[in-house]
């Protein structure tokens, strides 16, 4: 809405500029010359089409004009420069000139130019926030143009009137002064005026939420704009059609009027329209969860205010960046684009965006878990949120005055017309006066009330919202975590498949091999190369028997079938038990097996599985243990912990290999001295062992000197701890 006030404002404008450039000025033509009168109509155009331009060109002048008879000219260059400031924004100056050309007017007794200047004088002094001067001077203007009969100027302060009592939310009253101001375009048969007028009804009743009714004039004027080819007109009412649509929540037809409003706007190189067209796609696009959409919207108006000096729509863009990122999820973009809001809303000193900003901020700073920075936004919310509500009170305790003084503008105007019941108006004044004090005090009351109330709703909000988030982050962090769990599983069941495919595959085609020999070349074979090949089949047959139990009892441990079984057990005891089997691999290297293990030295786990992982573990002593080599296996106790130690002096283990030795990557795989092959499983199944025993199994290698694995469990006196 505030861009279509802002439109609605310079419309104004320049209708006050055409109107008083032409008939209203009749008197002071009347003064120059054919070639002097051209010049300064062209100057009258050049005040709002090039302003600095028309400056430089209007001060010599006004220098030139001083006589006394020359006052009418001086007004109009007077007026001329009062115009090119307002269209540059320099209002203080152009009220200066402004005001000098009323001066002149009155003195003069030009009641139409006078009254044209007064309907500008309003404009700055409403832009200001000056209601109650500006009311003043659009009522003075009102009541010269009845006098004189001139109705496009009754119109035209019909239409500030009724503008500044919908800006203070007089709705009842900006209808009655718009409806006056359409009636009198229609009797002129303006069609500029008229649809300009619809759309300041619209806007009222857009503000009222009765969308039938705004559609109703919206259309209306977009009817008259299309008869007329009027683009920015017609980029200001499909911008309007599409903001009621979006109230309705209707966001397909809101962002098919947005669309065409953005192309008129292209077309008119209107870069506010642009931006303003931009904005509202963007944040439909955000409303329905389509970021791609809401992000090329407004990453372009960005480009596009970037070369525009209003840091309003910077900083809006900024802003609506900021949340969209925060929506995705991307909060480092967002904190990035919320400070750059916070920037442009900071020159600008507007309270309401920083509240946004600064709410958004914080949302993106607790996002990324740093709690203390979004507490520190969160307090600068507060005071933002003070500030304002201290602002919007001194606002409407200021549009309470303002009404009320122009409650007695209006009454002094009827005084005027009816000096004859005088005594009674002034009775009811006072009563006035007196009601309305009534009615100010009762309002701030029920407002304070009504902030509270409203503080303590956000307030409330706040503390669900920060609960509903940190729920929401616990179940990403839980997503997150069974997605790597998922990852690291199905990487282990791919590794898993490789390893069964290339070691069952292997053995299987030696005994294949074998068999076929044994079969078809048997009775040519002597009896030693009979037994070689049943040997060999025996052979590989163990190794193939022993994968496969590697195999299902890995399976159980990833299924969870698998359980350890505490039990206190003599470490000496067990390591004796396990030896046997290995005595034929050791007398055939040759080995030189010592023992360092205390007699009575007790641990407390399950005694089958660490039987299993120390029989890997000498297994894997003995196969990368070069002829007549030692391996020495050693116990010892520390902090109730045991520590169970097979050391070799053998190859030793490079560095790239230690770091994954205890997974099922194939690459780990490495034949033993004399070309023995192992399962692959081993010491995957035995890190799974030991983490079902609480335990944990290390190692320590040097290439060319050897390995030492170590089993870590529990020991006799941490059994009664929980694990």
């Amino acid at each position: 809405m505030r861009s279509l006030r802002l439109t609605g404002l310079l419309f104004l404008f320049l209708f006050c500029i055409y109107q008083n450039s032409s008939g209203n000025e009749s008197g002071a033509d009347k003064l120059l010359s054919k070639e002097q009168k051209q010049k300064f109509d062209e100057l009258s155009k050049k005040s709002f089409e090039f302003p600095d331009s028309a400056i430089s060109e209007a001060e010599p002048l006004l220098q030139q004009y001083k006589g006394s008879d020359q006052k009418q000219i001086r007004a109009r260059l007077l007026k001329i420069l009062g115009s090119s400031h307002m269209n540059l924004s320099n209002n203080r100056q152009a009220l200066e000139y402004y005001e000098q050309a009323l001066f002149i007017y009155r003195e003069l007794d030009m009641k139409g130019e006078a009254g044209a200047v007064l309907n500008n004088i309003g404009i700055i002094r409403e832009e200001q926030g000056d209601f109650s001067g500006a009311l003043k001077r659009y009522m003075e203007s009102e009541a010269i143009s009845i006098e004189v009969s001139n109705d496009a100027l009754l119109s035209l302060s019909y239409t500030n009137i009724g503008n500044i009592y919908y800006t203070m939310g007089r709705f009842d009253k900006a209808l009655h002064f718009l409806t006056l101001s359409l009636r009198l375009n229609e009797k002129l048969k303006d069609s500029v005026g008229i649809s300009k007028a619809y759309n300041n009804i619209g806007n009222v009743y857009l503000s009222l939420k009765d969308y039938d009714q705004a559609l109703i004039y919206y259309n209306n004027a977009l009817r008259i704009n299309k008869s007329l080819n009027r683009l920015g007109g017609l980029s200001t009412s499909y911008s309007n059609l599409g903001l009621v649509y979006e109230w309705k929540g209707d966001y397909g037809k809101a962002l098919e009027f947005n669309r065409l409003s953005n192309e008129l706007s292209r077309k008119n190189n209107d870069k506010e329209g642009i931006i303003h067209s931009l904005m509202n796609t963007g944040n439909i696009h955000l409303l329905r969860k389509e970021f791609n959409q809401a992000t090329i919207a407004l990453m372009e108006a960005q480009r596009v205010s970037n070369n525009h000096p209003s840091g309003f729509l910077k900083a809006s863009v900024a802003a609506r960046l900021g949340q969209l990122k925060l929506e995705q999820g991307e909060f480092d973009e967002s904190i990035s684009y919320f400070k750059e809001a916070l920037t442009f809303a900071n020159r600008i000193n507007s309270f309401s965006m920083l509240i946004d900003i600064y709410k958004g901020m914080a949302e993106a700073w607790q996002g990324k878990g740093d709690y203390k920075r979004a507490y520190e936004v969160l307090i600068l919310h507060t005071a933002a949120a003070d500030s304002i509500y201290n602002q919007e009170n001194n606002e409407r305790l200021n549009m309470l005055r303002v009404s009320f003084e122009s409650e007695n503008t209006e009454r002094d105007n009827q005084l005027l017309k009816q000096q004859n019941i005088y005594s009674q108006l002034a009775l009811n004044r006072q009563q006035t006066i007196r009601n309305l004090l009534i009615i100010i005090s009762a309002i701030v009351i029920v407002f304070s009330l009504f902030l509270y109330n409203l503080y303590q709703s956000k307030n409330k909000k706040n503390i669900l919202l920060a609960e509903r988030n940190m729920q929401i982050n616990r179940q990403k962090d839980e997503l997150n975590q069974l997605y790597k769990e998922q990852f690291k599983l199905n990487e282990t069941k791919n590794k898993f498949f490789s390893i069964v495919a290339h070691d069952l595959k292997s053995p299987f085609q030696t005994i294949l091999g074998f068999s076929e020999l044994l079969s078809s070349e048997y009775e040519h074979l002597t009896e030693e190369q009979r037994k070689d090949s049943a040997a060999n089949i025996l052979k590989v047959s163990n190794e193939t028997f022993r994968l496969i139990e590697n195999l299902l009892e890995w399976g159980r441990t990833q299924t969870g079938a698998t359980h350890a079984t505490f039990k206190l057990f003599n470490v000496r005891e067990l390591v004796l038990r396990t030896l046997p089997v290995f005595e034929p691999q050791v007398a055939r290297k040759k080995l030189k097996v010592s023992f360092e293990l205390p007699p009575l030295l007790q641990a407390w786990a399950d005694p089958d599985m660490i039987m299993a992982v120390l029989r890997n573990l000498v297994s894997n002593a003995i196969k990368f243990s070069p002829l007549e080599a030692s391996i020495k296996i050693s116990a010892r106790i520390n902090k109730n912990m045991v520590y169970l130690s097979v050391a070799d002096s053998g190859e030793g283990i490079p560095d790239d290999i230690k770091e994954r030795l205890f997974t099922l990557d194939p690459k780990v795989q490495r034949a033993g001295t004399q070309g023995e092959r192992g399962t692959g499983l081993g010491l995957a199944l035995c890190k799974e062992f030991m983490e079902l025993n609480h335990g944990n199994i290390e190692v320590q290698s040097t290439v060319g000197e050897g390995s030492v694995f170590t089993i870590v469990i529990h020991s006799l006196n941490s059994r009664g701890n929980k694990f």
